[in-house]
Formats: C-alpha cells, sequence, structure tokens
C-alpha cells in the first residue's frame, strides 16, 4: 500500500535525533514553557523571517488568539476564503462574525471576489495558502491597505513556501504531524513583526497572566508543550530538504500526468512547498476507488465548503453561493506525498492514473 502520508519512514531518518532531544528534555525536567520553547520561537522566527514568534497549543488557537491579540472578537467582520474547512473554526472562537469569499481555480482567496465582500465592518482579511499554494497576498493588501483593515497569514499547511507568514500582520502555524513541519502530537505558532502582539499572545496563552498569578483579563490555557518544542526544533533542521523532496514529487507527479483525461492541478506553483500535491477531475470519486483497490492511498481535502458545513448554516450562505469552492470540494483529490515517497512509488501513482483514464 502507498499510504498519502507515512510518518514512520520520517521518523526512521530522525530517530535518533529525536531520542536526544526527549532525553535531555526529561533529564532537564521542565516540560512547560522552557528553554526549547524559547529557542523554537527564536529558530521559526528567523526562519521565516520575521522578529517575534509565541508558541501554542495548535493552529486553530494560533488563529483565535491571534484575533484576539490585534483586538478583534464580537461585532466584528473577518473575511476568510470559503473552502478552508479549518480556518474557520479558529476564526469562530475568536468571537468575530465570519464573512466568506470565494477562491481561484488554485484554491486560495481570490482578490478579485474581495472587494465585493468588504464592508465598514471588516476587521480583517484571512488568506490562507492552502496545500502549500501561496494567496496573492500582494493583491491582497492592495485592496486593504487603505481601509485598516487586518491581515492575517494562515500558514498552517505553508511551512517552506517563501514569504508565507511573513507580509501580513500576523502568520499562523500548524505542527500538527502531517504538516510539513509537524509536531509529535499537536502544536501551533504566531508569527510577527509586532512586539505588543506577540507579547499579548503570550498573556492569552496562560490565564491572561503578565507574571505568574497576576491575571489581567479572562483567558484559558494554549502552551506549546515543552517537549514538542525540542522534537520541533530538531525536525526545522531537516524542512529545507524536506521541502525541496516534495517540490521534485510533484514535479514528477506534473510530468506524469499532464495531458492524462481531464486533470488539472490544483497545486502547480514551483514556489509552492506542497503540503498536498491536489488534481482536479470530474472522476474524483470513482479514481479514488480505483486507486484504493491498487493499493494507492488517496483523500479529499476538502469535501465541504464551510457554507455547506451544519455548523457554519446560520451564517446564512446557501448552495451555490461560492461555485469555484463547491466545484473543487466535488472535484478535488490528494495524491501521496511525503519526502520518503520513492521514485519508484512515483511511478506507480501515474501508471494507475494513466491506467484508469486510458
Amino acid at each position: 500500500m502507498i499510504p498519502i502520508f507515512d510518518l514512520t519512514r520520517e521518523y526512521k531518518t530522525i530517530k535518533t535525533e529525536l531520542a536526544t532531544a526527549f532525553t535531555r528534555t526529561a533529564k532537564n525536567g521542565v516540560f512547560i514553557l522552557g528553554q526549547n520553547v524559547l529557542l523554537f520561537e527564536k529558530e521559526f522566527a528567523k526562519f521565516i523571517g520575521v522578529k517575534y514568534a509565541a508558541g501554542l497549543a495548535s493552529g486553530t488557537d494560533a488563529l483565535t488568539l491571534g484575533l484576539r491579540a490585534l483586538g478583534i472578537g464580537h461585532g466584528d467582520e473577518v473575511v476568510l476564503p470559503a473552502n478552508s474547512y479549518p480556518t474557520a473554526f479558529g476564526v469562530a472562537q475568536s468571537g468575530a462574525r465570519i464573512r466568506l469569499v470565494d477562491v481561484g481555480d488554485n484554491a486560495t482567496m481570490d482578490p478579485a471576489r474581495l472587494v465585493e465582500v468588504i464592508t465598514r465592518r471588516t476587521r480583517a482579511v484571512i488568506p490562507v495558502h492552502l496545500y502549500g499554494n501561496p494567496a496573492d497576498i500582494g493583491s491582497i493588501q492592495k485592496i486593504i491597505g487603505h481601509k485598516k483593515i487586518v491581515l492575517v497569514e494562515d500558514a498552517a499547511q505553508a511551512h517552506g513556501t517563501p514569504s508565507a507568514g511573513k507580509l501580513g500582520d500576523i502568520g499562523c502555524f500548524s505542527f500538527y504531524p502531517t504538516k510539513n513541519l509537524g509536531a509529535l502530537g499537536d502544536a501551533g505558532m504566531i508569527v510577527t513583526n509586532k512586539k505588543e502582539v506577540a507579547d499579548r499572545v503570550r498573556i492569552l496563552r496562560m490565564y491572561g497572566e503578565t507574571k505568574r498569578y497576576e491575571s489581567v483579563e479572562v483567558s484559558g490555557v494554549s502552551r506549546l508543550d515543552e517537549l514538542q518544542a525540542a522534537l520541533l526544533r530538531v525536525k526545522l533542521r531537516h524542512l529545507d530538504g524536506w521541502v525541496a523532496r516534495r517540490r521534485s514529487i510533484a514535479a514528477g507527479y506534473i510530468k506524469g500526468l499532464r495531458g492524462i483525461g481531464d486533470i488539472q492541478f490544483v497545486t502547480n506553483n514551483p514556489h509552492g512547498s506542497y503540503h498536498l500535491f491536489v488534481i482536479r477531475t470530474k472522476h474524483r470519486n470513482d479514481l479514488a476507488r480505483y486507486l484504493t483497490a491498487h493499493g494507492i492511498g488517496s483523500a479529499v481535502h476538502y469535501p465541504t465548503p464551510i457554507h455547506l458545513v451544519q455548523s457554519f448554516r446560520h451564517l446564512g450562505y446557501k448552495r451555490g453561493d461560492f461555485p469555484i469552492s463547491e466545484a473543487l470540494s466535488r472535484e478535488i483529490l490528494s495524491l501521496p506525498i511525503f519526502p520518503n515517497l520513492t521514485d519508484s512509488e512515483i511511478l506507480r501513482v501515474v501508471h494507475a492514473i494513466k491506467k484508469y483514464f486510458h
């Protein structure tokens, strides 16, 4: 079986480094907001190219607390793409009102449609670098810059995409295990060039405390675990190489599948980091079943646009309001991609898809 992800292969390549990091952390005896978190924040901020970073428990929390740190909450409108399922939950928990906008063929926010949904209550826009595809941040900044609307980049799937996370007021990252840079559990991060925002996130991540037991506002707990930070520091050293391999795998798929059937490439940007390799075909469901029968994994990211998810029916949208997002949800298919995927496995996936269409 060729899985869509295989984290066990990655582990085997760095297990000695991970074991060393685990042992050092255990011997140190500090497991919450210790030296590893502090060092990883500095190292990741340097990797992204920003001044500050604050570790959190998840990428969803990065969105929620990031918006709160920017002063956005009840009564404020936040615009996000209609196809990015996870993003909506982080925004909703901030208390802000969600407004949706459709996407282009590369599954990222369409700047032309963004103009139509901004209102006087819009306080933030969240372009999502979905699948590692870079959103058109430059065009979005031109639209919102003179309106004093903050830009929050959802870069949860874009570790290694150039500029992702550093052009907005804040960038939000997830270290969910299957991400390009994944923890061995849940973890997240916000990055920013604004010290006051980073400081506020650090307050919000632990009971609203400025000092231990000195809370200045009500907040919960969302701390990056010290052990996860230690393991992520190890993995960060390998990230550039892993992303380069992902690009090589993507190039192999594109070369092998170009012109086959009705396939279109949703991920086809040389500057992307290819967290996922996503194709589009009207035969999606049948092709997925065929691949499964031939020992090849695949998945759909994501099968339902936000406005059609039961949790968000209250937003008042209806089927047909976001035609491209809806079409993508019916036609997209993610193929196996991870750094340890072999060349022979890539050829096997390509051969199976060619055989299906022929």
